[in-house]
């Protein structure tokens, strides 16, 4: 169970050097074009189900916002995010339990884990870090 997930605060550069590529490849069985292929597709639908957990804490929908960060979770599995999807995955059983009093703080936690996933793999596509 995730209940009392409270990562540490990081920069936003702090968060970008963390996650590493070499992660994301073992995960990927070292296939560098698949991961370019995810980290685009993950760069474009992002910020989609982060509209759609924020539309759903909004109106209080606790079966939408289960389904948005479960969808989300399983896009920063693959993606070697392990604080991103812890995340997720709160969030997903905070939908799933149907008591969003947490929901708020936790998705503060998955916006700030998201943001700096997408400056690392920005910067992957770019060609600034391995």
């Amino acid at each position: 169970m995730t209940e009392g997930f409270s990562p540490p605060e990081r920069s936003a550069h702090e968060s970008a050097a963390a996650w590493k590529s070499t992660e994301a490849l073992k995960l990927l069985n070292g296939d560098f074009e698949l991961l370019r292929e995810l980290c685009q597709i993950f760069l474009t639908e992002s910020p989609k189900l982060m509209q759609k957990l924020q539309q759903a804490l909004l109106e209080k929908d606790a079966d939408a916002l289960m389904r948005a960060a479960h969808r989300l979770k399983d896009e920063v599995s693959y993606l070697g995010a392990p604080r991103a999807m812890l995340a997720a995955a709160q969030l997903e059983e905070i939908g799933h339990g149907k008591d969003l009093s947490r929901a708020g703080e936790v998705l503060t936690v998955l916006q700030n884990e998201t943001s700096t996933l997408q400056l690392g793999l920005q910067q992957l596509l770019m060609g600034l870090i391995p």
